[in-house]
């Protein structure tokens, strides 16, 4: 490798030798000793790709070299890196530079990169998952979406759990430069080029890309004249949707089965295969968009929350016959990728829906200032206590109304809380709703009409009584507890908990009204107290207003 080779001009970088050659001509001139199987290695290692930003191709191009032994100027590395992307120089390079969209952040050490999409920035991130499986191995990357960032994940063994847990480690992360409304819009096409990369090739699984994809149903022309109302899917709603397994044998009678799984790719399959172990299976085969599985009829659905103060808005998809095949082709190619072991340590997935405390609460300001009025403040002489400004309005910004709460101190903060109205709550008819709630939320709260019997009172106390056990025992297995890792239950067991709960209620002649209201869990003596840690951890509660039926008495 002793040639002068002119730099290219052309935008997409050229071979891996081309390349290699480049460099060795720019930088034996400075420095000599470099050798031209050293600027092999170095081109190797760095992988520049079409679109990169010569700014941090440069910064990365400057580390490696250092490795090397070779010291060079940041001016110089711009042109170096310039000529590695095809470019005359990097004047060149600046010129043609495209407007960047997105930013890639990794949680190695390791340089942030900008890139003007996302089809170019699919190559990036089959790069960096074949390095990490060269370096560290592994089956199974996961993508996981908030409302402005994509995780990248790799599922490692847990450190000290028991044998076959698995934990989460971020690998990378994407966010947008500039608006995010529409930043996920042309994501689909690009996780599609890292899972066929992955999976096609048999290297690994790609989780939690099938809401995504499914969440594109709408280009993005068609998408801009949808109207608001009702709110379409989106793939920002990617965020906030899961996929649910039904098992419904009667084809003619919708929503007559009961739920199998819900939440990403591997959690149902891996939920199926525990549905179905005491059960052989010769197989699985279409039916008009249904599985057959060994008489069993079983459908899919996309299930999307529009988040909303007391009530999500619920979006409930059924999958056609296509995307059903698509779902069943990707089931059986990981089969083949993880041997046949589906065993999977997500039951619920998070949704960013009741993941987190809100920005804002609704109190009950009657009540509050009561209990301020009971330490001898008025909601003045707190605001000048504490230097805080805050109008004495219901709707009170989270820091506000937790540094009020930690200051009132109460036997229950769960009081000041401002209760639903009737019109601000849903009435559940079916348990669609329930089943999206139930495995996000912590506690059950409820109200019920006056004029109920004290037999009828008694009845619907106790039924609710063991609603709210269930909740908190299939937390307690979700998170791996009471459970034998040897011999797992499967999620559909306490899955139709919240039609068992309306069913009892109806036979009484009583209908429910729901709705998600924020709960606060004392910690003292349950954590570590740090300073400047609150007192209360935030939950979630569900809030049943049990009524008469319509005609009822």
């Amino acid at each position: 490798m002793a040639a002068t080779v002119a730099a290219s001009t052309d935008a997409n970088p050229p071979s891996e030798q081309f390349q290699a050659v480049s460099l060795w001509t720019f930088v034996h001139l400075k420095t000599p000793r470099f050798t031209s199987e050293g600027a092999l290695d170095v081109v190797r290692h760095l992988m520049p790709i079409a679109g990169e930003d010569p700014k941090h191709l440069a910064k990365r191009l400057r580390k490696s070299l250092l490795e090397h032994g070779i010291a060079l100027k940041h001016v110089n590395a711009l042109d170096a890196a310039a000529r590695l992307l095809g470019h005359a120089d990097w004047h060149a390079a600046s010129r043609t530079q495209p407007k960047t969209t997105l930013k890639l952040t990794p949680m190695a050490d390791a340089a942030e990169e900008l890139f003007a999409d996302w089809r170019q920035l699919a190559p990036r991130l089959c790069a960096w998952c074949d390095a990490w499986l060269r370096e560290k191995g592994g089956k199974i990357f996961a993508a996981r979406f908030g409302p402005g960032y994509m995780m990248l994940s790799v599922s490692t063994p847990k450190e000290g759990g028991p044998a076959g847990s698995m934990d989460e480690l971020p690998l990378l992360m994407v966010t947008p430069v500039g608006d995010a409304e529409l930043w996920l819009q042309n994501a689909p096409a690009a996780f599609e080029t890292l899972r066929r990369h992955l999976e096609e090739s048999g290297k690994a699984v790609l989780d939690g890309v099938a809401v995504l994809q499914l969440c594109n149903c709408y280009g993005q022309a068609v998408s801009d004249r949808l109207p608001s109302i009702p709110q379409p899917v989106r793939p920002t709603d990617a965020c906030n949707s899961e996929l649910v397994l039904l098992r419904e044998d009667d084809e003619l009678m919708p929503g007559s089965g009961y739920e199998i799984a819900r939440g990403d790719e591997l959690t149902c399959w891996s939920q199926l295969h525990l549905a179905m172990k005491d059960h052989k299976s010769d197989g699985i085969t279409l039916d008009d968009g249904a599985w057959r599985i060994a008489g069993g009829r079983y459908v899919w659905q996309l299930s999307t929350i529009h988040p909303k103060d007391f009530v999500p808005g619920l979006v409930v998809t059924m999958l056609n016959e296509t995307d059903s095949e698509k779902l069943l082709r990707r089931y059986k190619l990981v089969q083949r990728v993880l041997s046949n072991s589906f065993r999977h340590h997500e039951v619920t997935k998070r949704l960013q829906y009741l993941s987190g405390p809100s920005d804002s609460y609704r109190v009950d300001l009657h009540r509050l200032l009561l209990a301020l009025n009971e330490v001898g403040l008025t909601w003045e002489g707190f605001c000048q206590e504490t230097g805080m400004q805050q109008a004495m309005v219901p709707e009170l910004p989270v820091g506000f109304a937790m540094t009020i709460i930690e200051r009132l101190k109460p036997k229950d903060p769960n009081r000041f809380f401002a209760l639903p109205s009737r019109a601000e709550l849903a009435q559940a008819d079916d348990d669609s709703l329930l089943r999206t709630l139930l495995p996000r939320i912590d506690v059950v709260r409820y109200r019920i009409v006056r004029g109920v019997s004290d037999e009828v009172r008694q009845t619907v106390r106790e039924a609710i009584d063991e609603f709210g056990t269930s909740i908190r025992m299939q937390a307690l297995m979700a998170a791996g507890q009471l459970t034998d890792p040897d011999d797992l239950l499967p999620y559909l067991v306490y899955a139709g908990d919240g039609e068992e709960l309306r069913l009892k209620l109806e036979a009484e002649g009583l209908v429910m009204y729901a709705g998600v209201m924020p709960h606060l869990f004392p910690t003292e003596g349950v954590v570590e107290k740090l300073p400047n840690m609150w007192s209360y951890a935030f939950g979630h509660s569900l809030f049943l207003d049990v009524d008469f039926m319509e005609g009822g008495v």
